[in-house]
């Protein structure tokens, strides 16, 4: 009788285990799809492919900007999911031969393109580090920095937004090997 009493209680202490275990790893799952959402796929996927920017980087740069908010308005004045300020959007807009786009910045595929060619623009004249400064603070505040021969960004909101869009990059990069 023992025995059959030490049988019941191994096999409910293995089936209570393997019940938080798959408690943990859906919690896990949910956090990860929390912490760096995958909203805006189709829009992401064709932009990126049309400007050759990674959808790891474009995503890092929406979380750390507007967590994924299309009607985001920052007190700078910048707007929309990669808070574009409607004269880089504009510059921008004209680059592309589309000035109406400037006019969409809370339209998620308008933003997306804008923020996209202007990140694009960017890593085309810059390593990724100063490519994100610059996207951050501007690209006439970088240009000053290195004219003045500065070996750290002097905004501390820079060097804050840098590491975070890279830190979430890297999560980003990761979470698509796994689908």
């Amino acid at each position: 009788m023992d025995g059959i009493k030490k049988s019941r209680k191994t096999g409910l202490w293995i089936a209570a285990l393997a019940a938080f275990v798959a408690a943990a790893v859906t919690v896990a799952a949910f956090s990860v799809r929390f912490l760096y959402p995958q909203k805006y796929k189709t829009e992401i996927t064709e932009v990126c492919q049309a400007y050759g920017v990674p959808e790891s980087l474009v995503r890092a740069v929406i979380k750390t900007e507007s967590s994924y908010r299309a009607s985001a308005v920052s007190g700078a004045g910048a707007v929309g999911l990669m808070q574009l300020m409607p004269q880089t959007a504009k510059e921008t807009a004209m680059r592309l031969g589309d000035a109406t786009l400037c006019e969409k910045l809370t339209e998620p595929r308008a933003n997306i393109t804008l923020g996209t060619a202007h990140l694009a623009y960017l890593l085309r004249k810059y390593e990724l580090s100063d490519a994100l400064a610059a996207y951050n603070a501007g690209e006439g505040n970088l240009l000053k920095w290195k004219a003045e021969g500065k070996t750290e960004y002097p905004f501390k909101e820079t060097r804050d937004y840098v590491q975070k869009v890279l830190r979430a990059e890297r999560a980003y990069r990761r979470l698509s090997r796994r689908a």
